[in-house]
Formats: C-alpha cells, structure tokens, sequence
C-alpha cells in the first residue's frame, strides 16, 4: 500500500486511479483530481528527499 500524497488516503499500487513521477520516484494517487493537483504543484506535497510530507 501507498499514501497519496495529496488526500493522504490508502492506494494499492495495482489498483492506483493514477500515478505521477517526480523525482526519481513513483507517486500513486485515489483519484486523477489528486494526481491533477499534484502535477500542479508537487513542492507543496514532496519534502525535500522526495518523502511525502
């Protein structure tokens, strides 16, 4: 399982809505809103290591 970085909620990585790379990394999403929102600005949801915030 994997957070979504946005909402914070539980994705399953084979059943993720969308996902997103950013840095080197994989991001999984609930819904394409979320990945929509992320793509925007995804500063405001990566720390500085590329961990979630």
């Amino acid at each position: 399982m994997e957070r979504d970085p946005v909402c914070g909620m539980e994705v399953d990585r084979d059943s993720a809505a969308a996902t997103s790379e950013y840095q080197g990394q994989t991001y999984y999403f609930c819904s394409q809103g979320c990945k929509e929102r992320f793509d925007a600005n995804p500063q405001q949801y990566v720390g500085p290591t590329g961990s979630p915030t």
